[in-house]
């Protein structure tokens, strides 16, 4: 591995570290995602507030973590085939330039 590439490896762990440091350090925090969190907001500041519509399905906790995690992974997938293909984009070009000379 480069020097180069070995600095960026250090810095993305310890970045990792120091969230999961500063996450763990606050005492009874409840793990709440954003939907409740907004929920609790609206409540606060307008307390007659009614939604327009609900949902027509609602899946089940367990589908619902599933369904999360395959878009995550889609979303990765996808992700991982752009950079990858840049990349070779990349690669090519210089094998060219290279080439050229």
């Amino acid at each position: 591995m480069k020097a180069h590439g070995a600095w960026w490896l250090l810095l993305l762990v310890v970045i990792l570290a120091g969230s999961v440091w500063i996450g763990g350090r606050r005492q009874g925090a409840e793990f709440a995602g954003s939907d409740s969190q907004a929920v609790a907001v609206v409540a606060a500041l307008q307390p007659a507030y009614r939604p327009w519509f609900d949902s027509v399905w609602k899946p089940p906790p367990e589908l619902a973590s599933g369904l999360f995690a395959l878009q995550a992974a889609l979303g990765a997938g996808v992700l991982g085939y752009y950079l990858g293909f840049k990349r070779g984009q990349a690669r090519a070009r210089r094998e060219r330039a290279d080439a050229g000379d």
